[in-house]
């Protein structure tokens, strides 16, 4: 008898050190899943030139080269320049600013689509007198964005695009609006000021 109660403790014991040191072991909190963004339609067979220019230079390691079913087109003038971009997943794109016309090289950067969201677009070229282009991001779909303030100096107006990055094997609800403007630094070099305006009445500095 005694030695049965002794198992007992015994049994009872090692499920009460077992508990404890399950008490004290981290609980796995499941990432973010990532995950691939499909586009309702391709970017139009007239974007090749854009796709095979792009995929003959070296892109940035996380990138992969895109192709016309991955890849949108925001600006082109169909032959020398353009700025497009394609999405590696939910939560990263790639973008190109393509300039085939001598002034400066096609450049192709990687970033967080977060990190677009709140950021002031970056100039991608400071050279005084060349054509450039900013690219940004908002939250949800935004129509009808502007430029206010040195307008003068705009060479195309905003353009856009609305992604549904839920888009995948999640289902769809996570939108978000990348948007892009071409404008032209003034020859002295002298600064922009320039604003990305939403018809909420909301703007952000743009240069």
């Amino acid at each position: 008898m005694k030695r049965g109660f002794g198992a007992l403790c015994s049994t009872a014991a090692l499920v009460t050190a077992l508990a404890a040191a399950a008490a004290c072991e981290p609980i796995p909190v499941p990432g973010p899943i990532r995950h691939p963004v499909l586009l309702p339609e391709p970017a139009p067979p007239s974007a090749q030139w854009i796709v095979d220019l792009v995929g003959s230079l070296n892109t940035p390691p996380q990138c992969p080269k895109p192709t016309l079913p991955t890849l949108v087109v925001l600006d082109t003038d169909g032959r020398y320049r353009a700025m497009a971009f394609w999405l590696v997943d939910n939560f990263d794109v790639c973008y190109a600013i393509v300039n085939h016309n001598g002034e400066a090289p096609t450049t192709i950067w990687f970033t967080a689509i977060e990190d677009l969201v709140p950021r002031t677009p970056m100039p991608t070229d400071t050279t005084a007198g060349v054509d450039a282009y900013a690219f940004t991001a908002y939250r949800g779909q935004v129509d009808d964005i502007e430029v206010s303030g040195d307008t003068g100096h705009i060479v195309s107006p905003v353009h856009h695009r609305t992604i549904d990055l839920g888009a995948g094997d999640l289902g769809g609800g996570d939108l978000v609006t990348f948007a892009e403007y071409h404008y032209r630094i003034p020859p002295t070099g002298k600064p922009l000021s320039i604003a990305l305006c939403t018809p909420t009445g909301t703007c952000r500095d743009a240069h």
